[in-house]
């Protein structure tokens, strides 16, 4: 583990001389090390690379944003200072934000005004909210003392994970999500529908919580409520076997969106029931959430499996044919509900597997 820790500060000069030299000593004051353009000197490399590689050196950033978006890298549409925080942010390095309050009365010479840099300024400001905390500041010496106690803090933190042997610059949660929030916000940009989104997402995340071993199984009982009665003494085999049940009757509430409800019921489910009447082929409920599901894989979605269960005597769907189904004709509950909870269980243990 090192000795001291490196902080890296990330700024403008000329608008905000003040509280980079407050900041500065403040770190001294810590005893930590400190890495920033005065103390940069005269190097071989091109300004950006010296720049990158002090952020590539350091554990933690402090970034102070004012009113003015600096110098742009040259041949490239960004800043200096946002250029080193992107360096940072993408190396999952701590980066504790702080930004200039829009209250505070600032000279004229120190306010953007360029109106394509001001547009960069802005957008800039939007992402740190987004990814982090941020900190807003009106006066220097108040900064100081809050980016002392939160570096203080932070560098607790990467001392206790570096002395459980982790490594102080690997990808934190926070970095995590934010690519996350990259990735959604990317899709969204692409033009993919909000909920469309956000149920391949409760679907991925079940897949994995389920083939990894990190939960039981889940299945959505699809059927129509003249059949309740046998529907729930299977729902009872299935819950006493371990699976998790998806039941309208437990999982509605009064006041609930129906289809908001269901459709969070199908993506979390790694299985639908499908209990064939004439009365669920004939209801639009049961016939809607079967064609979700249909449509899903059709699209190579992955989604739940399709277990079909026979109740009675009824023209079997054609999208259903080629599927074997569990023959509940005989009312035989106990030993049918018995099969699917085998089947479940078969076809968990595949996927885990790596099978199909």
């Amino acid at each position: 583990m090192k000795n001291s820790l490196t902080v890296f500060l990330c700024s403008t000069y000329a608008d905000l001389t003040d509280e980079r030299l407050k900041i500065l000593s403040a770190i001294r004051k810590l005893q930590l090390q400190h890495d920033s353009m005065e103390f940069f000197g005269a190097r071989a490399n091109q300004a950006i690379e010296t720049c990158l590689e002090e952020v590539r050196r350091s554990d933690l950033l402090v970034v102070i944003v004012g009113h003015r978006y600096g110098s742009l890298v040259p041949g490239r549409e960004i800043s200096f200072s946002e250029a080193e925080y992107e360096e940072g942010h993408r190396l999952g390095k701590p980066c504790l934000v702080y930004l200039r309050s829009d209250e505070v009365p600032v000279l004229p010479k120190f306010i953007e005004r360029d109106p394509d840099n001001l547009r960069r300024l802005e957008h800039w400001k939007s992402i740190l909210c987004e990814r982090h905390t941020v900190a807003q500041f009106s006066d220097p010496n108040d900064l100081a003392l809050q980016v002392s106690a939160d570096i203080s803090r932070t560098v607790q933190s990467i001392k206790e994970a570096q002395l459980e042997g982790k490594s102080a610059t690997q990808p934190s949660l926070e970095s995590m999500m934010a690519e996350v929030s990259e990735i959604l916000m990317g899709a969204l940009g692409q033009g993919i529908a909000e909920d469309k989104l956000l149920s391949a997402v409760r679907r991925t995340v079940t897949s994995l919580l389920t083939d990894v071993g990190g939960r039981p199984p889940t299945v959505f009982l699809s059927y129509s409520h003249e059949d309740k009665k046998i529907v729930t003494e299977v729902a009872e085999y299935l819950r006493a076997a371990g699976i998790n049940v998806w039941l309208d009757l437990s999982e509605i509430r009064w006041g609930d969106s129906l289809r908001e409800r269901i459709d969070r019921g199908l993506d979390s489910a790694d299985f639908l029931a499908f209990f064939m009447s004439s009365s669920s082929l004939g209801k639009p409920w049961p016939r809607a959430e079967l064609n979700a599901i249909i449509s899903r894989q059709l699209q190579a979605d992955r989604g739940a499996m399709v277990l079909p269960i026979l109740l009675e005597d009824t023209e079997i769907p054609p999208i259903l044919r080629d599927i074997r189904y569990i023959d509940l004709r005989d009312q035989d509950v106990k030993g049918r509900a018995q099969e699917l909870i085998d089947a479940i269980r078969h076809h968990i243990g595949t996927r885990r597997e790596g099978g199909v």
